[in-house]
């Protein structure tokens, strides 16, 4: 064989190896997309609306424990009359600002909300907003509020904050509260149908 049929076989070979490496690499984000897909279906998902978060954020790599709600930032109050849900509705409001007034010291929490301001030009400016019925109107003309979610979601710390804050019953009854008693569909498809929008 001749020299060039030598160097021509090499390079035929790179060339199914390159392909290959690709083949598999393509065959691993697919599989890591559905087990994370099956993962959020489980429940086992952070949740940012009550509602599992994928954003095509990577998950911060997990605790050695879970992290427990803390029941210590916890007050039930009962009525003895019903509510009118004008009543209910601000209740619900009051209640989630109180909840994250709890964290307002939490230097995570801080960044998001300034990344949140930031990135909006001050239309939306903290979690609290995100958290009415306003959400699928606001991710329509700020396209940008899930790359900040996603940027953040990356720091540990911050998931750890957004997990406590979503585990706590109250915050979830007040969000389904202000939604009208139902939850909005996924985050990430509001974010994909208003940026086709």
């Amino acid at each position: 064989m001749s020299k060039t049929s030598c160097f021509l076989i090499a390079v035929m070979l790179a060339a199914l190896v390159y392909m290959g490496a690709a083949r598999g690499f393509q065959w691993y984000e697919r599989k890591a997309a559905e087990k994370a897909a099956q993962e959020a279906s489980n429940g086992n998902a952070f949740t940012f609306q009550n509602v599992p978060v994928s954003l095509a954020a990577p998950m911060p790599q997990p605790v050695s424990h879970p992290v427990a709600f803390d029941p210590a930032q916890t007050a039930i109050f009962l009525e003895s009359t019903p509510l009118s849900n004008e009543l209910k509705t601000q209740q619900a409001k009051d209640t989630i600002e109180s909840i994250l007034a709890d964290y307002q010291e939490d230097p995570n929490l801080k960044k998001f909300n300034e990344d949140l301001a930031a990135a909006t030009r001050g239309d939306v400016e903290d979690l609290g907003a995100l958290s009415g019925v306003e959400l699928i109107n606001i991710l329509k003309e700020n396209p940008q509020v899930g790359q900040v979610v996603q940027q953040n979601m990356q720091n540990p710390e911050f998931a750890k904050t957004i997990q406590q804050i979503f585990t706590n019953p109250q915050f979830i009854e007040s969000i389904k509260q202000l939604q009208g008693g139902t939850l909005p569909p996924p985050v990430d498809s509001q974010v994909k149908k208003a940026q086709q929008e």
